[in-house]
This record gives structure tokens, sequence and C-alpha cells, in this order.
């Protein structure tokens, strides 16, 4: 029976030696077991600022070496186990040793690495929340105290805090609070308006119990002068010079009442004529207003279209350049002092 030859031989290249790729193996892995160690003992020096930028290149460039040590681990143990299967258990025990010896070296740096990251995370979504809270702000607002109380809280954030975020919540912020004084404004004068109708409505109402009180006194009165005519009727007959006097009396009497009823009618005359005279002034302030607001809309629409033009034809860095100079529009200009 022929010998048998390895594969390699088979196919005409000459194999090495099984005691050489033995000597070889086992020289890699002690090779790599003495890196392992030299790695364990530097690790002890290895102390990183995680939080500057060049500590965490240096610390992920550290990393990453230990990992190529990890890789060449699972090389060393394939290339034992090729040269002496009956090792292979005690390779895998030995590859899983360093394996885990390695890790331990990586785990601190690591997990220092993904705290920074989650603090970072962190740190970006309270900024976040700041921002949403300016905006929030704007919304719902009932009333010019509770407008009055919001531009309390919106001027109290410090958005010099925002970091990367301040010129957005700066700018946000301003924002708000134009919008915010606008409403305040806005909610004052529509409660003024409420509260002057209201007065209105009152004065009114007053005026009717008057009324009314009058109507009564002048009916009282009247009933009065009733009883006292029956009187006089009765005592006719005794005394007709009594009865002369007394419609004498009735007659002032009768006068009085007309001359009260005239100056009732005149006043109420008066009070209609002011009411009058009032709504006309507010009907014409109410345009003045109107007027206004329009005016207003028709300079923002003019202003807008000033912009557009300035910025047609031109690149991003050309209007800012622009802006910065001070040439862009006369109504553009920075302020410096909040740069």
């Amino acid at each position: 029976m022929a010998a048998y030859k390895p594969k390699t031989e088979q196919l005409g290249v000459l194999a090495p030696p099984v005691e050489e790729l033995q000597a070889k193996a086992l020289s890699a892995w002690e090779s790599l077991r003495e890196r392992i160690t030299l790695a364990k003992q530097e690790s002890v020096a290895k102390v990183f600022n995680y939080r500057d930028k060049k500590g965490e290149k240096d610390a992920r460039s550290y990393v990453h070496e230990l990992r190529l040590i990890a890789g060449l681990i699972e090389k060393a143990r394939v290339a034992a186990k090729a040269v002496h299967l009956e090792r292979g258990r005690a390779v895998d025990t030995g590859a899983k040793e360093l394996d885990r010896e390695v890790r331990a070296l990586i785990a601190p740096h690591e997990n220092a690495l993904n705290a920074i990251k989650a603090e970072g995370e962190a740190r970006v979504a309270a900024h976040q929340g700041v921002l949403k809270r300016i905006a929030d702000l704007v919304e719902n607002v009932a009333t010019a105290a509770d407008a009055e109380s919001r531009i309390a809280e919106l001027t109290a954030i410090d958005t010099t805090t925002l970091e990367e975020f301040a010129t957005a919540g700066a700018n946000r912020q301003a924002e708000a609070l134009e919008q915010l004084q606008t409403l305040r404004d806005t909610l004052q004068q529509q409660e003024a308006e409420r509260a002057e109708l209201e007065a209105l409505r009152k004065e009114k109402e007053e005026r009717e119990a008057a009324d009314r009180a009058e109507r009564l006194r002048l009916e009282g009165e009247q009933r009065e002068r009733e009883r006292a005519e029956q009187q006089r009727q009765q005592e006719a007959d005794r005394a007709r010079e009594r009865e002369a006097q007394a419609l004498a009396a009735a007659e002032a009497s009768r006068r009085a009442q007309e001359d009260a009823e005239r100056r009732v009618a005149e006043a109420e005359a008066r009070e209609r004529q002011a009411a009058v005279a009032k709504a006309a002034e507010l009907e014409r302030e109410q345009e003045a207003e109107r007027a206004a607001a329009e005016a207003q809309a028709t300079r923002q629409a003019e202003l807008i279209e000033s912009l557009i033009a300035a910025m047609r034809g031109k690149k991003a860095a050309e209007v800012a350049a622009a802006m910065a100079a001070g040439t862009f529009h006369p109504a553009v200009f920075i302020d410096w002092s909040r740069i």
C-alpha cells in the first residue's frame, strides 16, 4: 500500500513539516500572550481626557489597537488547532480567557466614551426642551395678565447657556417676545373696551332704574292729586272758596309736574346725544386703527419685496457680507452688542 501524502503534496506543493508548523503556531501564541501581557501592563498608564477632542481620538485609537489584538487571538486559535487538534479544547479555553482579558482592557474606555455620548445627548435634549418651552409660551394666551406673566418667564430664560443652540434660542426668544408683547397690547385694548361697555351697560341700568323711580313718584303724585280732587269735590258744596283754592293748588301742581317732565325729557335727550357722539368717536378710533394696520401691512409687504430684490442674484455669503457691512438694506442692521 502506498504511503499517505498530505493534500498539499498531492497538488505538487511541498508542505512544511508538522513540527515546523507546530513550532510556528506555538511561537505566535506565546508572542500574542506576551503582547497581551504587555498591553495589560501599559493599560495602567493609559489615562485619557475623554471630553477633549484629542483625548477622545487617542482613546478610540487605543481601543482600536486592542480590538486588533483581539482579532489576532482568533487567528492564533485557528492556527494552533490546525497544528494539534487534540489541543483544540485547551486552545479554545485559552482563547476565551485571553479574549476576556482584552475585553476587560477595552471595557473601562468604551464605558467612559459611551457615558460621554449619553451625557452629550442629554445636554442636547435639555437645550431642545428650552427651545420648545420658548415656542410654547406664545400658544393659548388667554388674558393680558397671562401674556405679561409669560413675558416675564420668557425674559428670564438665559439663552446664552444653550451653547451651540444659543443663536437659535436668542432668535426664537426675540420672536416670541415680540408676539407676546403684541398679544398683550391687543388683549389690554380688548379688555378695556369690554370694561367700557360694561360701564355703559351699568350706567344704562341705573338710568332706567331712576326713570322707573321717577315714574312711580309721578304716579304717586297723580294718585295724591286724584284723592285731593275727590276730597275737593266732596267739600265743594260746603266751601266754594276752599274748592277754588284746591283747584288753584292742583293747577300749580300740574304745572310743576309738566316742568319736571320737561326737564326729564331734556336730560334724556342730552344723554342720547352724548351716547351717539361717543359711539361715533369709538367708530372713528376703530377706523383709524384699521387704517394704521393696513398701512403697516403695506409697509411690511413693500419691505419684503425690497429685501427679496436686494437678495436677488446674490449668494448667501454675499448677502451675509452685505448685512455685516451694513450695506444690504437701510432697514437691516446688525446689533453687534448681541454677538
